[in-house]
């Protein structure tokens, strides 16, 4: 029977083979450590782009959930120690009003400009922008809600008042949203005037204040163009300039009939002066529209012959017997002429005239000559008694 030899056991090298094992465990490749997944954050996520194996020094950094924010000056990342654990990390997100309300009329203070987290009960505070002033019966601050959103922004900051545009001569100003800043003023100019200038000015800031961005215009008076003169007639009172319905007055010359409008006046279109119709025209009279001159036709009128004694025609005495009787003169007739007078037509003052001063003419005639005839029979007469 054979004794058994104790067996060895095979975790424990043999003697004299101790210097051949360290030299083995000296050429294996070093095993590293590995801190396996990171720890979960409270309202984050870790951003493992795909990574499974996390070995020493690995950082890993995580990101807040939504409606969440990150809390200012605490870390938001971990690292892989040598003791394969990962760093210690506390929790970083938190829930925040969006940025505050952005205002037309003011701005954030400096302070929170860079601010981007604002969790619920935050107070920012506001400064009126330029053009606007402070009103200090309201507060210019806004808070973080429980909903985290902001409370409502009163008016704090009121527009400033642009300087009084004055007035335009002839002219209208209209500013339907009043002189405040931003405001818009538009300008026009009367019915007969021409606007000179911008038409419209806008209240702005200028320095530390607000004034217009141009100055007024000017309405200048539209005047038409030199009246039509016309042939054979004038324009009564004319003068050198004609503005907005403004007149004026044609005449026409002696023997000549006015067609048309005797007046005319300044209207405007487009923003220039027109007359408002042609003038008239002076047209010369017809020669069938004068009546013909009256010809003055003689009339015959006869005139008793009267008895006279042959001395009356002499001067001389005749001496006769008291029978003698006087010679009778033969009785003679006389035709004289008279001229009726006839109403002329009118325009016939020359024929008029010549009418009745051979009239008189024949008149004064016929009259002598019968005071003559008449002398003569009363000396006869007287002659005859003294016999």
């Amino acid at each position: 029977m054979t004794v058994a030899r104790p067996s060895v056991p095979a975790a424990l090298p043999l003697p004299g083979e101790l210097p051949r094992l360290l030299l083995l465990l000296l050429c294996l490749p070093a095993v590293w450590a590995d801190c396996g997944p990171p720890p979960a954050v409270p309202n984050a996520q870790p951003s493992l782009e795909g990574r499974t194996s996390f070995p020493e020094d690995t950082i890993v950094t995580y990101k807040c959930d939504e409606s969440f924010m990150k809390i200012p000056g605490k870390p938001d990342s971990v690292i892989c120690l040598q003791s394969s654990q990962w760093s210690d990390i506390e929790e970083f997100c938190n829930r925040s009003c969006d940025a505050p309300t952005r205002l037309n009329f003011a701005s954030l203070k400096q302070l929170y400009i860079t601010q981007n987290y604002f969790p619920v009960g935050t107070v920012v505070e506001y400064e009126c922008r330029p053009g606007y002033r402070r009103d200090p019966s309201l507060l210019a601050k806004l808070t973080c809600l429980q909903n985290l959103k902001w409370s409502t922004a009163a008016e704090f900051c009121k527009k400033k008042s642009c300087p009084n545009p004055g007035e335009i001569p002839n002219g209208q100003i209209d500013a339907p949203n009043g002189i405040f800043f931003g405001a818009t003023i538009s300008f026009s100019c009367d019915t007969g005037y021409k606007l000179f200038g911008p038409t419209t000015s806008l209240c702005l800031t200028s320095g530390s204040g607000i004034q217009w961005s141009d100055p007024l215009p000017e309405c200048r008076e539209i005047y038409c163009p030199a009246p039509p003169q016309i042939d054979n007639g004038i324009i009564q009172g004319e003068r050198e300039h004609y503005g907005y319905r403004q007149s004026i007055t044609y005449l026409c010359n002696r023997g000549f009939t006015m067609i048309g409008e005797h007046s005319i006046y300044c209207t405007v279109n487009d923003d220039e002066g027109e007359w408002s119709g042609p003038p008239p025209e002076c047209r010369a009279n017809s020669l069938a529209s004068k009546a013909p001159p009256t010809v003055q036709k003689p009339t015959t009128v006869n005139v008793r012959t009267t008895e006279v004694s042959p001395t009356s025609q002499k001067t001389t005495t005749q001496t006769t017997t008291p029978n003698a009787q006087a010679t009778r003169s033969t009785p003679a007739s006389r035709t004289t002429k008279h001229f009726r007078e006839t109403t002329p037509d009118k325009g016939s003052g020359t024929s008029s005239g010549t009418t009745h001063l051979l009239s008189g003419f024949l008149a004064g005639t016929i009259l002598t000559g019968t005071l003559i005839l008449v002398i003569g029979v009363w000396k006869i007469r007287g002659t005859r008694i003294s016999r």
